[in-house]
C-alpha cells in the first residue's frame, strides 16, 4: 500500500519539459515513477489522446501513483507496470511498438530514503534492507551477515568506490563471529570505529560510499542501468526522445557511454551541419546540471546530472 513517505519534489522538472517532443499526441514511458513527481508535470503538458505507461519495481509507489495521477485519466490513457526497468520494455513490446517520450530517473526517491523501514538511509535508525522491490530476496542485511571477505570488499571497493574499505570489512567479519549486525546504526557504528580519523573528517558522512555500495548489490542497480538504458534507446519511436537524470557519475559514465556508442559522439548542432549521423543524435552537448537557485530550494538535486537523446 501506500505509505505516508509520498512528498517528492522532482528534480531538473524546467530542463525535463524543455525536452517533451510537442504538438502531437505522445505515447510516454517513465520507466521510474517513483511518486509521479516528474510524471504528474509532464502529463499536464501532453495533448488530449496520449498514453502514459508508468513503471516501478517499488509496489508501494505505483499504487500511490494511481490514485496520484487519476485526475489525468480524462485526457491520457493511463497504464501502471510493476517491473525493473531492465525488463520494461520487453513487457511493453507486447502492448506497444515504441515510445516518443522515454524518463530515466535514477536511484532512490526521496520517499525510499525518508521512510526509516527501507533501511536505505545512514541517518535513521532501521533494519538492513535497502530493496527497491520489497518482493526481492536479497537484503543488505543479508550481505552484511553472509558475503565472504572478497565479496565484501567487491561491493565496497568496486561498487561503493570506498577509498578505505578493509579496516571496516575485518570488523564486520569479526562483529558477525558474536551476533548478527541487523540495522543501519549498527553498520554505521562498526564503519565510523573503523575508519582512520582522516577518513571521518572528510566532507559527508563516513558510511555515505559503504551505502551505496550497498544499495547497488542489493538492487542491481549499475547492470540494470546497462542493459535498460541499451534496450530504451531501441524503444525509442523516430523522433522520440529519451531523458535520463543520474546522481554520481559512476551512473553517469554508463548513460555518456551508451549515447556515445549509438551517436557517434554527434551532437545535434554538428549533426545537422554534416547531414552525416548514425540514427541517434545527442541533445545534450554536455550533461546538464541543476541551477544554483534549484539547489537553494532542493538540495537533493545538487547532484543530479541530465543527459538526452533522440532517434531520427
Amino acid at each position: 500500500m501506500a505509505t505516508k513517505y509520498n512528498e517528492h519534489t522532482p528534480v531538473m522538472l524546467n530542463e525535463v519539459l524543455s525536452f517533451v517532443p510537442k504538438n502531437k499526441k505522445l505515447t510516454y514511458v517513465d520507466m521510474t515513477l517513483g511518486r509521479g513527481g516528474h510524471a504528474g508535470e509532464i502529463l499536464k503538458v501532453l495533448r488530449k489522446g496520449s498514453s502514459f505507461y508508468g513503471i516501478d519495481r517499488d509496489e508501494d509507489a505505483l499504487n500511490y501513483c494511481k490514485g496520484y495521477l487519476l485526475s489525468y485519466s480524462n485526457k491520457v490513457d493511463l497504464h501502471y507496470l510493476h517491473a525493473e526497468f531492465k525488463d520494461a520494455t520487453d513487457l511493453l513490446k507486447t502492448s506497444i511498438p515504441g515510445a516518443d517520450f522515454i524518463l530515466m530517473d535514477i536511484g532512490v526517491s526521496s520517499p525510499q530514503f525518508d521512510d526509516p523501514e527501507r533501511g536505505f538511509s545512514y541517518r535513521y535508525d532501521a533494519p538492513l534492507d535497502m530493496r527497491m522491490n520489497q518482493d526481492d530476496h536479497l537484503t543488505a542485511k543479508i550481505v552484511i551477515n553472509t558475503y565472504s571477505e572478497k565479496e565484501l570488499i567487491r561491493v565496497f571497493k568496486e561498487l561503493g568506490e570506498c577509498e578505505c574499505y578493509y579496516p571496516v570489512v575485518k570488523k564486520i567479519l569479526k562483529v558477525r563471529q558474536e551476533k548478527t549486525i541487523d540495522t543501519t546504526f549498527e553498520l554505521v557504528d562498526i564503519i565510523k570505529s573503523s575508519l582512520p580519523s582522516k577518513f571521518l573528517h572528510k566532507e559527508g558522512h563516513p558510511a555515505k560510499q559503504f551505502f551505496l555500495g550497498l544499495r547497488y548489490e542489493v538492487n542491481g542497480e549499475i547492470e540494470q542501468l546497462k542493459t535498460g538504458l541499451k534496450k530504451a534507446i531501441n524503444f525509442l519511436n523516430p523522433n522520440g526522445r529519451l531523458v535520463i537524470i543520474s546522481f554520481n557519475s559512476e551512473e553517469d559514465k554508463v548513460v555518456k557511454d551508451a549515447f556515445k556508442e549509438v551517436t557517434n559522439n554527434n551532437h545535434i548542432d554538428k549533426y545537422r551541419r554534416d547531414n552525416n549521423g548514425s540514427g541517434f543524435i545527442a541533445l545534450t552537448k554536455k550533461p546538464l546540471v541543476p541551477t544554483e537557485e534549484e539547489i537553494s530550494k532542493n538540495n537533493r538535486a545538487k547532484p543530479s546530472i541530465l543527459r538526452a537523446l533522440e532517434r531520427i
